[in-house]
């Protein structure tokens, strides 16, 4: 099996696992290396949140925004996109979970 990557502006890569012959897809993943995000938010969980003028309360990498996107999708919320009030709703709640506060940058 081939495989061809694309990254994107937000150093997100595509990566397409293709036939033999490399002509067709047969499935795609989608990869985000979090590993800074992460430490950046456990660091500011024990410090520093401002940022210039305003208060940072969360980072959430572009991969995990996709996954929740695709899990709205799969209960039935297809017309929602990530500019949504309805989608920021769902962050909101995702946050608030204990499951989810290593996206937090507060304790």
């Amino acid at each position: 099996m081939l495989k061809r990557v694309h990254w994107d502006d937000d150093n997100v890569a595509t990566i397409y696992h293709l036939d033999d012959n490399g002509r067709t897809v047969l499935a795609t993943e989608r990869w985000q290396d979090c590993e800074a995000i992460l430490d950046d938010n456990k660091r500011m969980q024990a410090g520093e949140r401002q940022v210039g003028a305003m208060r940072l309360t969360s980072q959430i990498p572009l991969i995990v925004i996709e996954w929740w996107l695709r899990e709205a999708w799969q209960r039935g919320q297809i017309g929602l996109k990530m500019v949504d009030r309805e989608f920021d709703e769902i962050i909101f709640r995702k946050l608030k979970d204990p499951d989810w506060k290593w996206l937090r940058t507060e304790a």
